[in-house]
């Protein structure tokens, strides 16, 4: 599957070329590294949070501020959540990303939905999505799932219809015209989503179903960060209403944590991806995840080229007449000293036995006297 992408990017020699004539870092696939598309942004944010972490760290102990220095644990683990079209979810635990039977699918863990919503979850999940997309992350917060939504609630109110899709009046044509439009706001026409105001009742179940993936994480892997990106996250009302849904929902279980212990408090740990917005010229989180792919893969390679021993081959080992005498030399040498040690063994060896001997006689010897009297 990976062979014709490697192909594609160059980066595998033709069969005519020969191997002197290609250079070791196209060869196959060195220098090419493959992830997940939420692995690797949560492996760059890691590492990019963990080095700031330090510098702090440092810092502090730099303005003899031992104490908050030696305070701060080392960043160890962190999700990536990202909510778009779906919503996925990147893992780093122990300071490396997670690989089992199959990368992390926590876009499709079920939640806890709002007391009386009626929407189920989205079309999309009906075929082959886990609880077929009814009551999951993805099923309620994606911008799919939040357009469907929004066209169900639209067909509930008269109002947002007239408002959005033309009135309707009593003739027929004109009813099923406005039924068409609303049936098209779907996944088709999610542009819609940026026209709400940050007080619609969409962005309440959008960041019920994010609170619930982000306590599910806390409770299970007890992730130190999880950083949020994605489309959907573009709506910025939504991290504090995630932070506060969070806390509610944790229900004051974590509260010896201190970075979980209040609303501000989660601040820093729920946060925005680091090269969101326009300060960094739309770099995001996925395409640093895809540069510190291609600098593992570069620096692995040039480790394994710094650690590998060359075989020996058996000419290698024939002398030459100019290594003669320097082998020669070796060799007494070598021998020189195995003599000695052999002499400082041997000697240590019957001294012990004498020693034993001698303590053993003079046991026994004690113990006989003993028993006499």
């Amino acid at each position: 599957l990976l062979t014709p992408i490697v192909e594609a990017c160059g980066l595998s020699p033709s069969k005519d070329i020969g191997d002197d004539d290609c250079p070791s870092s196209v060869n196959g696939w060195k220098f090419v590294g493959f992830d997940t598309d939420v692995n690797a942004p949560a492996l760059a944010e890691f590492r990019h949070r963990k080095y700031c972490m330090e510098l702090r760290q440092h810092g502090e102990s730099h303005r003899g501020n031992l104490a908050t220095s030696c305070n701060t644990p080392s960043l160890t683990s962190l999700a990536y959540i990202t909510v778009g079209t779906g919503v996925g979810v990147g893992l780093i635990l122990n300071s490396l990303p997670v690989h089992g039977l199959l990368h992390p699918e926590g876009g499709h863990v079920a939640i806890r939905p709002l007391e009386n919503d009626s929407f189920r979850g989205y079309s999309w999940g009906t075929e082959k999505s886990p609880y077929k997309g009814v009551g999951t992350v993805e099923g309620m917060t994606s911008s799919v799932a939040l357009t469907e939504r929004l066209a169900m609630l639209m067909e509930q109110e008269n109002d947002s219809v007239s408002g959005v899709c033309g009135s309707s009046d009593e003739d027929g044509d004109e009813g099923n015209k406005t039924r068409e439009n609303i049936t098209t706001i779907t996944a088709q026409t999610r542009e819609i989503l940026s026209t709400l105001p940050d007080t619609h009742v969409l962005w309440t179940h959008a960041a019920n179903a994010i609170a619930n993936l982000c306590v599910s994480l806390l409770l299970l892997n007890s992730v130190q960060s999880i950083v949020l990106g994605g489309g959907v996250m573009k709506r910025t009302v939504l991290f504090d209403m995630v932070r506060e849904k969070v806390h509610e929902l944790l229900n004051g279980y974590l509260d010896t944590v201190e970075e979980l212990s209040s609303v501000e408090k989660l601040k820093g740990v729920i946060v925005g991806g680091s090269w969101s917005g326009n300060d960094h010229d739309g770099l995001g989180s996925g395409l640093a995840g895809a540069f510190a792919l291609a600098l593992d893969a570069y620096e692995k390679e040039k480790t394994d080229e710094n650690n590998a021993i060359p075989l020996k081959m058996e000419q290698d080992y024939r002398p030459t007449p100019e290594s003669d005498e320097e082998n020669v030399k070796t060799s007494s040498e070598d021998r020189r000293i195995w003599d000695s040690e052999r002499k400082w063994f041997s000697s240590g060896f019957w001294i012990g036995v004498v020693f034993t001997l001698g303590v053993s006689s003079l046991v026994s010897s004690m113990f006989g006297r003993a028993t006499r009297r």
